[in-house]
């Protein structure tokens, strides 16, 4: 037989917004801005001005996939340095892509984007 779990916790329907922004300001959560309604072209201008979280990296919203085959060593070799200095693969990548030249914001350099959620 089951044991009796306790309900869920019920919300206060009086949240103090203030606390949840700073909250979502620590925990690094985009802000959502709503575009001014200036008539022709407010798509356009939201689209380039796509709101950025708090500490200043591109948001999801913004950020490009790349699907790309490795030999299998390569792929161990790049895992098991990730893991050493614990970090993600993706650090390491964008890393590796700054030695070799490519302009990456220090913002956008994050160690581990699971820490940020």
């Amino acid at each position: 037989m089951k044991e009796d779990r306790k309900p869920f916790m019920s919300l206060d329907v009086d949240v103090d917004d203030e606390k949840l922004e700073k909250l979502a300001a620590t925990k690094g959560v985009g802000v959502l801005v709503k575009p001014e309604a200036n008539g022709a072209g407010e798509g356009a201008e939201a689209k380039r001005k796509a709101p950025t979280p708090a500490n200043g990296a591109t948001p999801r919203s913004r950020m490009k996939t790349v699907n790309l085959e490795l030999p299998d060593y390569v792929w161990t070799d790049l895992k098991i340095r990730a893991a050493k200095e614990q970090v993600s693969l993706r650090h390491i990548v964008m890393t590796a892509l700054r030695d070799f030249g490519v302009e990456i914001a220090e913002s956008d350099m994050v160690q581990d984007g699971r820490r940020m959620r």
